[in-house]
């Protein structure tokens, strides 16, 4: 699967979580050309006049448009920066609005803003928080920055749970697992009421894969009815696992033609170390 070639967007404030989201966009900017543009996009606030010289948009733009010149021609990146608007409700949701008007393939933010890590890593920012519930295109959140070196790519695990946000997700992935470095664990975790459904699971998932070629492995876990924190242990166990994909929501909300923020994407976000990649 190839993706469309349209654009990848990082949403900056400033703050170092902001700039290693934008290193991560670059990792995924540079190789084969899969993207035409790498947009970063800031929205100020003129009624924040208290904030410190670097987090100012003046010196956000041109601390932005030395990196983006140093690396690309003036074709393969953009720089949009808008006041807050009025009568928008926050800055979050104009980022957003940015992101749906240009129709980018991948947001990107990092998971901390302009305070830093919290105390209580599970409490989520609420840039992160508002961009992962309401976003309309795929968003990276980006915990930590990973790069691709001589022998080893980025390693993906792709929860699937037989809906068809899942499947997207797996889609996802495999449009970004172009190096032939990379590769992808795909895991289906029952609850004891669905273990039956991993046959037909793991065959849809064989017939998808044999169209491509990536490195990819099954993985069906042992049924639980903590199934999902099974899975975030699994994650934060290994060393080897840099993102974790996922939709908004899985098999019940599709049952239930509901498009609520489901509560296995919810822990997810919260609290595997890996990057996450969240499908709408």
């Amino acid at each position: 699967m190839e993706l469309n070639k349209s654009n990848i967007m990082v949403a900056t404030d400033g703050s170092q979580a902001s700039k290693q989201a934008f290193f991560q966009a670059v990792e995924f900017f540079e190789y084969k050309n899969i993207f035409n543009q790498i947009i970063v996009a800031h929205v100020s606030d003129e009624s924040k006049t208290y904030l410190p010289f670097e987090f100012q948009s003046t010196t956000i733009y041109e601390d932005y448009k030395i990196e983006l010149l140093s690396r690309y021609p003036e074709a393969n990146y953009q720089l949009v920066f808008q006041e807050k608007a009025q009568g928008q409700e926050n800055i979050r949701n104009q980022i957003l609005t940015i992101a749906g008007d240009l129709n980018v393939s991948y947001l990107i933010v990092g998971f901390n803003g302009r305070k830093g890590v919290k105390q209580d890593v599970t409490i989520l920012g609420q840039t992160v928080r508002n961009s992962v519930y309401n976003s309309k295109v795929p968003l990276i959140a980006v915990k930590k920055l990973y790069k691709r070196d001589e022998t080893n790519g980025f390693k993906f695990v792709v929860c699937i749970d037989g809906s068809k946000k899942s499947y997207k997700s797996l889609e996802s992935a495999v449009a970004l697992s172009f190096d032939e470095r990379d590769s992808l664990l795909i895991c289906f975790a029952p609850t004891p009421d669905r273990e039956a459904f991993g046959t037909t699971i793991k065959t849809k998932v064989e017939e998808f894969m044999a169209k491509y070629q990536r490195k990819w492995q099954y993985k069906q876990l042992d049924p639980s009815y903590r199934a999902i924190e099974n899975v975030i242990e699994m994650i934060n166990n290994s060393d080897d696992l840099d993102f974790v994909v996922f939709g908004s929501n899985g098999y019940r909300a599709q049952l239930e033609s509901k498009t609520f923020f489901g509560s296995t994407a919810d822990e997810l976000l919260k609290k595997a170390k890996a990057n996450i990649i969240m499908v709408p």
